[in-house]
């Protein structure tokens, strides 16, 4: 099946001669769920002339709908994702022959991936690879020895599967297409590198480093990436934190001509407050850039199970020619108010 990513546009075309309009049927469903009986959605338009028939739908910002991916759940096994955080979409394209009357051209099934492509990957970008890494298998992961990581991975075919970690062998076959979570070593005395194999035939490798932080709490900071998986990123070192209260205040009139001069003249209302918090990464390697582009980009973020929200909205990319040692500060809101005022 093709794989493409949701936050990038993606378009469905009907270009047939004699048309003289169309019609896209799209069937949204999760895994586990049937296919709906009715189409979810519904999309038809005429053709702008004779001379250009062409019928273009962009399909990405429908699906947006079925995929809710609200935080990363760690077990320390080989298991499903949760299904919210990717879905399918059945596309049945007709060609309009006479008014209302339509004609079946073609159906797709399509895996709906909530990442995004870049401007360079050009029109329509997707993939059709039995195995898609959710993730960027050139770059090392940080860890802790306390803290628990995975990474996702898109694996289409029932196929014996192995993910083989410093700590432990993973064997597994799925039964269905399925986004999984291959959990990442947190040993301090074991290797880095882990491997998935397909049928025997290796797919790709991990990188992973354990790093004991002696002074400082590490701070997780989750995030769904550009491939539309959970990203874990660690930062490290020293973190500063703050407290922002606003409010509105107006004069009041008194409760009377002989006012009590202990209640002033004016009142405060809706007071609020929101924290803030800077984290830096400790010393990284060059290839961290990307982790930070796509933590910038993501419009789902936690810090340590916290909603966040990403306050930087820039940063210099860092390199060891340049910088000699990188490190990154990044500012972060918590994506909540102090006080409970949710209705």
């Amino acid at each position: 099946m093709k794989k493409i990513f949701i936050r990038s546009p993606y378009f469905i075309e009907v270009n047939e001669l004699s048309q003289i309009g169309s019609k896209v049927e799209l069937y949204f469903y999760n895994s586990g769920t049937a296919i709906p009986t009715l189409p979810t959605y519904t999309l038809s338009k005429p053709i702008a002339s004779a001379l250009q028939p062409n019928t273009v739908y962009n399909i990405s910002n429908y699906a947006k709908d079925f995929i809710k991916p609200i935080a990363p759940v760690f077990v320390n096994d080989v298991v499903a994702e949760d299904v919210t955080t990717w879905c399918y979409v059945l596309v049945k394209r007709y060609k309009e022959v006479s008014a209302g009357s339509y004609t079946l051209l073609d159906e797709e099934t399509i895996v709906c991936l909530n990442g995004f492509s870049k401007y360079s990957d050009g029109y329509n970008y997707s993939t059709t690879n039995v195995v898609v890494p959710m993730f960027n298998t050139e770059h090392n992961n940080y860890i802790t020895s306390d803290r628990q990581k995975y990474l996702n991975i898109y694996v289409e075919v029932s196929e014996p599967c192995e993910w083989n970690t410093p700590d432990a062998l993973f064997s597994f076959t799925p039964s269905l297409p399925t986004v999984y979570k291959l959990p990442l070593n947190n040993s301090l005395t074991t290797g880095n590198i882990s491997q998935f194999f397909l049928a025997s035939v290796e797919q790709f490798k991990a990188y992973a480093y354990t790093v004991c932080e002696p002074k400082y709490t590490p701070i997780i900071c989750n995030f769904v990436n550009r491939y539309g998986g959970w990203e874990f990123l660690t930062f490290f070192k020293a973190n500063m934190q703050s407290i922002e209260v606003n409010s509105k205040d107006f004069n009041m009139l008194p409760s009377a001509v002989n006012y009590n001069v202990l209640q002033g003249q004016k009142q405060v209302f809706n007071k609020q407050g929101k924290q803030k918090i800077k984290c830096n990464t400790g010393w990284v390697d060059e290839n961290f850039s990307e982790l930070i582009e796509d933590m910038l980009l993501s419009n789902v973020v936690l810090l340590d199970g916290k909603p966040a929200i990403v306050k930087s909205q820039s940063f210099d990319i860092k390199t060891s020619l340049n910088n000699k040692n990188i490190n990154y500060e990044i500012e972060f809101e918590f994506n909540y108010g102090l006080i409970n005022d949710v209705i």
